[in-house]
């Protein structure tokens, strides 16, 4: 039955410019790969591996994918497709949740705010590329210490006791064991040029220091680049994705080849590889596999659901959920394999193990493979200027769909304003800007790893179980997957039908208790956050959750008519304009609500009587008035309202007489 508040602000006067669609169906593939495969494949996933035990991570992680990561990515694809609509909008399906929507829109905001800073990072590197020799290759700089190796030399041309501080590195099989400069307490060149250099880093939160210029313009660029591949829409963003997603993979594997003979490189893959069993029972694991999922293949964000909703009715997004899923989890373990071979050379060159290497945490990206640039046998600005322009396409390819996300979601609330869209765009833009600004200070690393443990990781958890609930068991599983089949031709098949009804929400529901019952507060190599630091955190991610149940109370309150029940199920029920956006299309659906089975077969939607009882036996028709014949021909002559069979029992089974006498 559809809701009696219908939602009439999509009701918009001849003005308003059409909803617009992509170019070709090639171009939302690519564009769902450069959205999914991004700074989180070759930046977040590496580090997470890193720090939760290097192979014992693969478990959970591969895990995660199959429950929960396709799973959320078929459904999010579907949902957006079926309803063309922006990630507010779209819950029409059931405006009691509509909050999902809001909380979407922020954890989205609060990812472009830090997100685009890596970016900044990126373009800060490759600027710094240009030179005839890294600046980061030797320790020859005002920001190196006296502890410092250079990135581009052999450990064994150091054993000269002129140099750490007049002390020879220590080494056993030398004799050398007293009086000597352990080599655990080196740093190496590309380590402090990222410390003392780009991040200036402070000691801590209490400590937060002053912008600096160099990230500050490096932060305004990212966000003209990003704002300049938005202005003309979804249609401009199809084009640009033919580059930006298919360039990286290129220069990954330059760089693949490269850090695979490097001496050592064999030790980090073997970290990669081989698990430590005793790991997979820390909750800290398997949480971070599953956020990391979200975070990769961006569920939960409302990207997914704002690309899809730009697709043609019956375009196979089934086809098209399985090659970007497993693309993108292939990239995160190809990039993988690129970052542990360059660790592991690092620790063969350092004799330390391969988890003492570096510290982990965000920047690990940007020590490990500006070390391997470094070490390229030619021209090494030339690879450096390859890689970190790969990465600033990769991260300004998952930036379009992000902010579109936003931008979709207000136009499609407001679709008068859709004429002044580049004005909103650009408007947006700098806002977002602003608010990364603090992120530029010395000590804006560590509130960056804040947001991204937070405001990234519970909160899409959250955001999906209650997507994932209203969608198969608010709306209705079996409704939903006649929307599918309207589109697709076919209902979903038992592994996406097991996980949505059941897997998908109790892993998740199981991934946030266990991650709540063993909490352990983030850290940033040795630092420790204070209680303000975690109480920040978690208010960015409460920033987003809260939406929801805020929504709910709003709502409850505007639709209450004295009765708490009635008015529950009522808000809690699709709107009268639920549905597809063409008119062909809403035919087509509602044509599969139209039972062609024997009558006595009472449908799930149809077994609620006028009274809102349902019968005890579907064979009992006393509670159903059958209409005489000429009132069939009257009912059956009109267009067909899935709402009106829903209520009214009497013209669902006037229906299932015509169709049989239809038949016969």
């Amino acid at each position: 039955m559809g809701s009696e508040d219908k939602d009439t602000s999509s009701v918009v006067g001849s003005d308003a410019p059409k909803r617009e669609t992509w170019g070709k169906s090639v171009e939302f593939v690519l564009s769902c790969i450069g959205y999914s495969v991004g700074l989180g494949n070759i930046w977040r996933w590496p580090y997470l591996c890193y720090e939760n035990g290097g192979g014992a991570f693969l478990i959970p992680y591969w895990f995660m994918v199959i429950a929960i990561g396709l799973p959320m990515f078929y459904l999010e694809l579907v949902f957006g497709q079926f309803a063309s609509l922006g990630v507010t909008k779209i819950w029409k399906i059931a405006p009691f949740w509509k909050g999902i929507g809001f909380a979407m829109c922020i954890v989205s905001a609060l990812n472009c705010i830090y997100y685009n800073l890596i970016v900044a990072y990126t373009i800060y590197f490759l600027f710094k590329s240009f030179a005839a020799k890294l600046p980061w290759a030797d320790c020859k700089n005002s920001w190196n210490s006296d502890m410092c190796l250079p990135s581009s030399a052999n450990i064994t041309e150091f054993y000269n006791p002129d140099l750490f501080n007049g002390y020879p590195l220590c080494d056993a099989s030398k004799g050398i064991t007293i009086a000597c400069t352990p080599q655990s307490v080196l740093r190496s060149s590309t380590l402090e040029f990222w410390e003392n250099h780009v991040l200036g880093l402070s000691d801590g939160l209490d400590n937060f220091g002053t912008p600096q210029l160099h990230l500050v313009i490096a932060l305004f660029v990212a966000w003209i680049l990003v704002a300049g591949c938005l202005v003309k829409g979804i249609q401009s963003t199809g084009k640009v994705v033919y580059f930006t997603a298919t360039f990286p993979y290129l220069v990954l594997t330059i760089l693949l080849v490269r850090g695979v003979t490097l001496p050592g490189a064999t030790d980090g893959l073997k970290f990669l590889f081989t698990p430590t069993w005793s790991r997979l029972a820390e909750a800290k694991v398997w949480s971070s596999a599953a956020s990391q999922v979200f975070y990769s293949l961006g569920s939960g964000f409302g990207g997914l659901l704002t690309m899809a909703s730009y697709n043609k009715f019956n375009n196979n997004s089934q086809r098209d959920a399985v090659i970007v899923g497993l693309m993108d989890t292939f990239t995160s373990f190809y990039g993988g394999l690129v970052i542990f071979s360059i660790l592991g050379f690092m620790a063969h060159e350092r004799g330390v193990a391969v988890n003492q290497v570096a510290s982990s945490g965000s920047g690990l990206a940007f020590i490990a493979y500006p070390e391997a640039v470094a070490r390229m046998p030619q021209v090494p600005p030339l690879w450096s200027c390859l890689f970190f322009f790969m990465l600033m396409v990769l991260g300004i390819d998952s930036m379009f769909t992000t902010l579109e996300t936003i931008i979709t979601a207000f136009m499609d609330e407001m679709p008068r304003f859709r004429k002044w869209k580049l004005h909103m765009t650009i408007g947006l833009c700098v806002v977002l800007f602003l608010l990364g600004l603090p992120m530029t200070c010395n000590g804006g690393q560590y509130l960056l790893t804040l947001l991204n443990e937070y405001a990234a990781g519970l909160s899409l958890l959250f955001i999906s179980l209650f997507e994932v609930i209203v969608i198969c068991w608010v709306y209705g599983f079996r409704r939903f997957f006649r929307d599918i089949k309207s589109m697709l031709g076919a209902e979903p098949n038992y592994y996406w039908r097991i996980c949505w009804m059941g897997l998908t929400p109790i892993t998740i529901l199981f991934v946030i208790i266990f991650s709540c019952v063993q909490y352990e507060a983030p850290t940033y190599g040795k630092y420790n956050y204070t209680t303000g630091g975690i109480a920040l955190g978690w208010l960015s991610l409460m920033a987003s959750v809260i939406c929801i149940p805020i929504y709910m109370i709003f709502r409850f309150c505007r639709s209450y008519d004295g009765n708490i029940l009635k008015t529950l199920k009522r808000i809690n029920t699709s709107t009268d304009d639920w549905g597809p956006a063409l008119e062909e299309d809403k035919e087509k659906r509602r044509r599969l609500d139209v039972p062609d089975d024997d009558p006595e077969d009472v449908s799930e939607d149809n077994s609620t009587n006028s009274s809102g009882s349902s019968p005890s036996n579907v064979s009992d028709r006393s509670s159903i008035i059958v209409p005489e014949k000429e009132q069939i021909e009257a009912i059956t002559d009109t267009v067909y309202d899935d709402s009106i069979a829903r209520s009214n029992p009497a013209v669902n089974y006037a229906l299932r007489l015509k169709s049989l006498e239809s038949t016969f």
